[in-house]
């Protein structure tokens, strides 16, 4: 299911995020809840790169490298398209893959992330492919009037 007005106002939340134009409780506060699986993956994604107890902007101490804010950006792009979400569930699904220790190998996570992996190319996510990135490009949401 998507809900383009869910999509737009969590892009636009994490683009003010990723510009340091405001602190992480205020993204946290503003990000909406939606049963669209690509809000919910995006927003725990997101939970990566910041503190849940310092409040404090993607600045100084807290700043990313370009190329994180790069991949950041084709996380907004998704969000403005109309591209369906068809990762299957797993936590924290934009920074895979995770290396797992012992327990993780007990639990069986390394097969629950292989499953994960082997559903898409996992350098396009959220994009399942090149393809629906590429037509995501083509097609700017923001651009198309």
């Amino acid at each position: 299911m998507i809900d383009l007005e869910s999509r737009k106002k969590a892009a636009e939340v994490t683009r003010r995020f990723v510009a340091g134009q405001i602190t992480n409780f205020e993204l946290e506060n503003k990000f909406p809840v939606s049963q669209d699986l690509a809000i919910s993956a995006i927003e725990d994604t997101l939970w990566c790169f910041y503190d849940d107890f310092e409040e404090h902007t993607l600045c100084g101490k807290w700043q990313i490298s370009e190329d994180v804010k790069s991949v950041m950006k084709r996380w907004i792009i998704f969000l403005y398209s109309q591209e369906n979400y068809v990762w299957p569930k797993i936590s924290r699904p934009g920074v895979r893959p995770v290396a797992y220790g012992l327990l993780g190998k007990l639990l069986n996570c390394n097969k629950r992330q292989d499953d994960f992996l082997a559903s898409g190319d996992i350098c396009f996510w959220p994009f399942i492919d090149e393809q629906s990135y590429e037509n995501a490009k083509k097609n700017p949401a923001l651009l198309a009037g």
